[in-house]
């Protein structure tokens, strides 16, 4: 009775540790798959930053943005304002003000099935969303619907079958004796769970728990026998110890039946102790290609045989996704391909998407499917005789000239000549299309002739910001804001500028200049150091009775009878340093580095000053 409290509290303790498992596993089990479910249709599409697990939102500025709607890169949109009169949400750009029109795309158009994408213009797409257990980006391509199936890895499983979070299912492998799948308590982890003395029914002497250790089941009383009512049961008959070969058992360690062990020894080669499902008994249990979780090729079944796993089918192939002896496929991108536009298959039997074209390409005009292009149209195609036309694809065509006395007016050839307000010229001198040169005048301050991007015509352009920050003139009358710079950088003559320092430039004394209109003061020397043409404290004066020596200049020199031996006393200066020595106190901006040891020229101590 005294071992119960202690057998007991040893069963509360293993069903504790047992539920704990269980439930760690099924919360990584279910985060994962609700994170392959969700329809996250956002941040995996507009280029957010992750810090730590935390989205960081972008701002227009970061985006390089000046108009319309933009994505933050987690998940929302910002508002970048407005393009000033007579410029275009897209024209020189997505989300970029120029005076060129910007055509938006669809979401077929940018092969965008779900999420949020930019039209190429100012505004933001809707694309719809995805059916679970797929989501947005899911298999690693932006606004296309996919799932990534977990591992056994990712949720540390090592033995059993559960979900693999995309309709699939997952095979962990098994575990080696006396190990089982779940044995220990958490689901498919392999564990143990070691018997105790109620458990087997034994109550004295130490017998094998199950798990490779042993159960330690106390002694009998006074006047009885462990073994003499059974195998490791107190009795008062004698007990007669039985021998590894009396129980059958060549491996581990086993209860003689009488209260001791005995070590029935090791097993050889692929065989393990209890290896074929019986205690205690050498054995191999062969392995199966569903148990290690393979599906191709040949695999050792762990008992010193082989195992034919299967074939594949296309388009996988054995160890094709990188996973040995396991059907598989490895995608190909849109650049291994040739591809830059649409969605494309990636040879797996999933799709990717290759992206847009810019105008005036189109996917697949050249030619080539899947690949951005332009095929060129014609003047005939155009119904042009004559004159220059687009060719469509950003070159133009020259579609010939008229003969004597005609002119060419849309494309064909007319007799009459021109005027200048039939061609509405205004300015500047041009053809009459007869032979003759036509003057249409001069403009008026502040327009000019072609401001307005027409030839001959009168018109101002407002000056484009790229490249440029803070106030600058406006040749149409008044000025035009261009913003500030980002953290770090200064407005300097219309452009954004970074500022060196005097660590960056290895300076540690004077003035330098910080490269955007700034001065930088980097310090100043001390004691018998000046400051150096490189911008550095060195070693640069003294006072000597012997003369300066060589490689040093003399700053100041006189004879006296006093302070050196030899009567002569010099003070001495590293050439290329700013100095000044005489008689007196130094000068402001300037430190004194070394005096005379006497002072008969001066009255009082001759001084050498070096330039802080």
């Amino acid at each position: 009775m005294p071992r119960l409290p202690r057998l007991l509290g040893l069963l509360a303790a293993g069903l504790v540790v047992w539920l704990v498992g269980a439930c760690s596993l099924l919360s990584d089990l279910d985060a994962l798959k609700q994170g392959s479910g969700a329809d996250a249709s956002a941040p995996d599409s507009d280029g957010g930053k992750n810090d730590g697990g935390a989205c960081k939102p972008k701002k227009c500025s970061e985006l390089g943005a000046s108009c319309g709607e933009a994505l933050d890169g987690c998940g929302g949109k910002l508002s970048c304002g407005d393009c000033p009169g007579g410029l275009f949400c897209g024209g020189a750009g997505p989300n970029k003000c120029g005076q060129t029109p910007c055509i938006a795309k669809t979401c077929q158009e940018l092969s965008a099935e779900c999420g949020q994408a930019s039209d190429g213009c100012g505004k933001v797409l809707e694309c719809g969303g995805c059916t679970l257990p797929e989501k947005c980006g899911g298999s690693g391509t932006a606004n296309v619907c996919g799932c990534t199936p977990i591992s056994c890895e990712t949720v540390k499983a090592t033995c059993g079958e559960l979900s693999d979070g995309c309709g699939g299912k997952l095979n962990c492998g098994t575990c080696q004796p006396p190990a089982t799948c779940g044995g220990a308590g958490p689901a498919n982890q392999c564990g143990c769970k070691p018997k105790t003395c109620v458990d087997l029914g034994m109550n004295c002497g130490k017998v094998p728990d199950g798990c490779g250790g042993l159960a330690d089941c106390g002694s009998c009383a006074s006047g009885q026998i462990c073994g003499g009512a059974g195998p490791n049961k107190c009795g008062t008959a004698p007990c007669q110890p039985k021998s590894c070969a009396d129980l059958g058992k060549n491996c581990g360690q086993v209860s003689d039946g009488c209260g001791n062990t005995i070590s029935c020894g090791s097993c050889s080669g692929s065989q393990t102790c209890g290896g074929s499902g019986t205690p205690n008994v050498c054995g191999c249990t062969p392995t199966s290609c569903a148990a290690e979780g393979k599906n191709c090729g040949s695999i050792s079944d762990k008992c010193g045989g082989t195992l034919s796993c299967g074939s594949c089918n296309s388009p996988n192939s054995c160890g094709g996704g990188g996973v040995p002896n396991v059907c598989g496929c490895s995608p190909q991108s849109c650049s291994a391909q040739g591809k830059n536009c649409g969605v494309i298959s990636n040879g797996c039997g999933g799709s990717v998407n290759c992206g847009a074209c810019n105008a005036p390409l189109s996917c697949g005009g050249g030619g080539t499917a899947n690949v951005c292009g332009c095929s060129p149209t014609s003047c005939s195609a155009q119904g042009y005789s004559c004159g220059t036309i687009s060719d469509g694809c950003g070159g133009q065509l020259n579609c010939g000239g008229c003969g004597t006395n005609q002119q060419c007016v849309s494309g064909q050839c007319q007799s009459t000549c021109y005027t200048c307000s039939s061609l509405g010229k205004n300015c500047g001198q041009v053809s009459d299309g007869c032979g003759g040169v036509l003057n249409c005048g001069s403009c008026q301050s502040p327009e000019w002739c072609g401001g307005g991007g027409s030839s001959n015509v009168c018109g101002c352009s407002a000056p484009s910001c790229a490249g440029k920050c803070g106030v600058i003139p406006n040749p149409c009358g008044g000025s035009v804001n261009c913003g500030g710079c980002p953290g770090g950088q200064t407005c300097f003559n219309g452009s954004c500028c970074t500022p060196t320092s005097c660590g960056a430039q290895g300076k540690s004394c004077g003035s330098i200049s910080d490269g955007c209109g700034g001065v930088l003061e980097c310090g100043t020397c001390y004691g018998n150091q000046g400051c150096s043409p490189n911008g550095t404290c060195d070693f640069a004066g003294f006072a000597s009775c012997d003369g300066c020596p060589g490689g040093w200049d003399t700053a100041f020199t006189e004879y006296c009878a006093y302070g050196c031996s030899s009567y002569y006393e010099a003070l001495c200066v590293q050439p290329g340093f700013d100095y000044w020595a005489g008689c007196g106190g130094c000068p402001g901006g300037y430190h004194e580095a070394a005096s005379s040891y006497a002072y008969c020229a001066c009255g009082s101590y001759a001084v050498l000053c070096l330039k802080d």
